[in-house]
């Protein structure tokens, strides 16, 4: 899969793995042909992959603003992407962000620095997992939340992985944080080949008119 493209989806075939209690299912083989998915840069047609927008901020959670930035996030490599989903009004999800970002700092990507020590030169130590978080009120992402994820509670965790897509999908609330502590330590001895990005997911966010389809 070349970087800068997603699969363009051919399947009907749903890869979601996983609910509330743990137990996985794998997802069948998916066929791909290809969709260009861009972001908005200052060079037309130029994708910067999402680890690349993290680097020139030295931050550890993608901040996922449309669609298509999901798209973006879950094929960019083969690591287990984690997302957190939210809402502004959310009490429990105040709460449940200064762990979250704890968590991603030990397991996200370490960047060197200037001498100043403002901003990152390179990723000295590549993270074993990616994180991201989707706020459910922006109104870009509530079809998406909505239709496509189907998170009802928050702070909603949804675990992916390119090759298989939906691993894991739960409501976590700060009291239950270690489930999701236990639940990454777990899926992280699990090492697999990539096959591509989840077919399922893909094709109802273009059928859904939320990602282009150029």
């Amino acid at each position: 899969l070349p970087r800068g493209a997603t699969p363009f989806i051919t399947s009907s075939s749903v890869a979601t793995r996983g609910a509330d209690d743990g137990r996985s299912i794998r997802s069948p083989p998916i066929r791909q042909t290809q969709l260009f998915v861009s972001s908005t840069t200052s060079t037309p047609n130029v994708w910067v992959p999402p680890s690349q927008r993290l680097l020139e901020t030295r931050s550890t959670i993608f901040k996922i603003q449309q669609p298509e930035e999901l798209l973006d996030f879950i094929s960019e490599d083969d690591r287990l992407c984690v997302i957190k989903v939210y809402a502004s009004w959310c009490q429990a999800c105040k709460k449940f962000d200064l762990r979250y970002r704890k968590l991603a700092s030990k397991y996200s990507d370490k960047y060197t620095t200037n001498a100043k020590g403002t901003t990152p030169a390179e990723i000295k130590q590549q993270g074993k997992i990616r994180f991201a978080e989707l706020q459910y009120d922006n109104p870009q992402n509530e079809d998406l939340c909505d239709s496509v994820l189907g998170t009802t509670s928050f702070p909603y965790i949804l675990i992916y992985k390119r090759q298989e897509g939906k691993i894991r999908g739960f409501h976590c609330t700060p009291a239950k944080f270690q489930l999701l502590v236990n639940t990454v330590e777990e899926l992280l001895v699990e090492d697999e080949e990539d096959y591509g990005v989840d077919d399922s997911l893909q094709k109802q966010v273009i059928d859904l008119g939320l990602a282009d389809r150029r």
